[in-house]
């Protein structure tokens, strides 16, 4: 027997327009650390994640990369990706060669390449939807995340002309992996005859009909272990409260909670899992119009509390307060977890690096607060409390859908979802207003929406369930 050395892996990325001139980026990944000198270290949050050299030899540019990967989470292994990436990028690099001793970390470092190449510009002449192709094969589970996250990205940059209620619904079934889902969808009449009066009153001023979708594991009915839930606004123009102009466009993407709720159950769908699951979205849009609720109405919930709407620009919350009901009925979770692009006050407190997290039960909270760290879709945790419930008390109606004033408005959203999730059931809200979309990209996401709460949820499900 001969020693033989480790054989090294490969990864190559080729520029998908031709470049007016060939440049080439050699990249090594050496799995340990290094005590060279003149090594640059690349940094987050002041934590070193790994050290590099750059060089260019015969006429090549040559980047070697240190990282001991052991007790690594994901974050910190794929955004050597996203590096490469952001070379490739600062060069004009129109080839790259990675090699590698370990195809983990190559398949990590290909899976944050990729998610930083991705950008959805279709409308824009010319353009793709990536600047480099590659024929590296990664393993199914992250295919799977990331068409996933393409397909969450894909959702939340569409047009409200292009992305309404059916065509969501349309475009949602296109991808989904239906031999592991029952799917179900329900029209107009479907929603009246049940009862979601609230997501009808915040529907009725459009022209566009409103949709439910609900999903769940083929051959799951109920006691489910948790229940997806997303608000799908897929235009909020305010209502008769209408918004100031400045910025309304944005508002194409106040559907994001119920893509990141669908993307959720493409991924899940695609890969095998050792726990039940379902999810329900409620897709409208909010527009004024001579049918438009108006403040002042007072409707029947589903789940018979009867609202006052002061404010139809808090719409989100009555649309979430009928599907959070209808899912919890049917479905009997033992957790809900639900999205949306709630309120701009979380944006107010948090920025746009973190999530704002409303939860009523501490283990659950502290997995998607860890799982927010280790892959930098970073949630905080928010206050519930009765001193803020009580806002939303009337001497009228059983609840307001706004509180009392202008502070705490992300509190007083959650303080009245939490009026309609079941007592012993566990929850948590995560306020994505400020995640949703950057202009300028994030670190390992390009310009446009960020695909923000999919890894999240990827990897809090492997914590929670061991899956």
């Amino acid at each position: 027997m001969y020693d033989l050395a480790p054989r090294n892996m490969k990864a190559q990325f080729n520029s998908i327009n031709l470049p007016n001139q060939s440049i080439k980026l050699f990249v090594t990944l050496i799995d340990q650390s290094s005590n060279k000198k003149g090594l640059s270290s690349y940094s987050y949050n002041k934590i070193v994640i790994f050290k590099y050299s750059i060089s260019i030899k015969n006429s090549h540019i040559v980047l070697n990369i240190y990282h001991k990967n052991s007790n690594k989470n994901h974050f910190n292994k794929t955004v050597l990706g996203s590096f490469v990436h952001q070379t490739a990028d600062k060069y004009s690099v129109s080839d790259i060669t990675i090699n590698s001793i370990k195809k983990s970390d190559l398949d990590n470092l290909v899976f944050g390449f990729l998610q930083k190449d991705y950008i959805y510009s279709i409308y824009k002449k010319n353009s793709k939807k990536s600047i480099y192709k590659t024929n590296f094969k990664l393993p199914k589970n992250y295919i799977s995340l990331l068409s996933s996250i393409y397909f969450l990205k894909e959702l939340v940059t569409e047009p409200s002309n292009i992305i309404y209620p059916n065509s969501f619904v349309k475009r949602t079934l296109s991808q989904l992996n239906k031999k592991n889902l029952k799917i179900k969808t329900l029209n107009k009449e479907n929603i009246k005859k049940i009862g979601l009066n609230c997501l009808l009153a915040v529907s009725q001023g459009s022209k566009r009909e409103p949709a439910v979708m609900e999903f769940s594991k083929k051959n799951i009915t109920k006691d489910v272990d948790i229940l997806f839930v997303g608000k799908g606004v897929c235009f909020d123009s305010g209502g008769i409260s209408i918004k100031p102009s400045g910025g309304m466009e944005d508002m194409k993407w106040d559907m994001a909670g119920s893509a990141v709720t669908v993307s959720i159950i493409k991924y899940l769908s695609e890969i095998k899992t050792n726990f039940s699951y379902a999810g329900i979205v409620g897709l409208v849009e909010n527009m004024p119009s001579g049918s438009a609720y108006k403040p002042g109405d007072v409707i029947k919930s589903y789940k018979g509390i009867n609202v006052e709407v002061l404010n139809t620009d808090a719409e989100g919350r009555l649309v979430l307060a009928d599907i959070i009901t209808y899912g919890c009925e049917k479905y009997k979770p033992k957790i809900v977890i639900d999205f949306a692009t709630l309120t701009g006050a979380i944006m107010v407190a948090l920025g746009q690096h973190y999530a704002g997290l409303f939860c009523n039960d501490d283990k659950l909270s502290d997995i998607l607060y860890q799982s927010g760290q280790d892959t930098n879709e970073k949630v905080w945790r928010m206050p519930l409390h009765d001193d803020f419930d009580k806002e939303l008390n009337s001497p009228f109606v059983d609840l307001k859908n706004i509180g009392a004033g202008r502070y705490g408005g992300s509190v007083t959203a959650a303080q009245f979802l939490q009026r309609f999730v079941p007592k012993d059931t566990k929850w948590a809200h995560l306020d994505i207003a400020g995640t949703t979309w950057k202009n300028g990209g994030d670190i390992m996401n390009n310009k446009g929406s960020t695909g923000f709460g999919l890894t999240l949820i990827a990897d809090f499900i492997n914590k929670y369930f061991k899956n």
